[in-house]
């Protein structure tokens, strides 16, 4: 089983230009936490799993705190879900910025980190 955000559209600081640090950007999340199985325990109410809710909620915490490098937020996020839901087998995070700060750039660019 799996809990999946995805694209979640954040604006962040995040950057290692002055620009992106003073002024900001918009930012694209995806998350997808492989739950541990438990056969003897199935899925039946809400505290048998993890709230989506609650993941949202650390991703906004966490993506407040302004970052050079995506390196380093997408690790920090990737450690704080794992550390805070016991019931993560795995994390994978993605953080791709929508605009860019490269000249001729028609995409968008970010990293990706799995945690197991």
């Amino acid at each position: 089983m799996e809990i999946i955000l995805k694209d979640i559209n954040l604006f962040g600081y995040h950057g290692v230009t002055d620009l992106e640090r003073i002024s900001g950007t918009e930012f694209c999340i995806n998350i997808s936490i492989v739950l541990k199985s438990n056969e003897q325990n199935p899925i039946i109410q809400l505290s048998d799993t993890i709230d989506y809710s609650d993941v949202f909620t650390l991703l906004k915490v966490e993506f407040a705190k302004p970052e050079q490098l995506l390196e380093v937020l997408a690790n920090r996020i990737a450690s704080e879900i794992e550390k805070k839901f016991k019931l993560a087998q795995s994390v994978e995070l993605s953080i791709m910025k929508v605009n860019a700060p490269i000249a001729g750039l028609n995409g968008q660019v970010g990293v990706k980190i799995i945690k197991k």
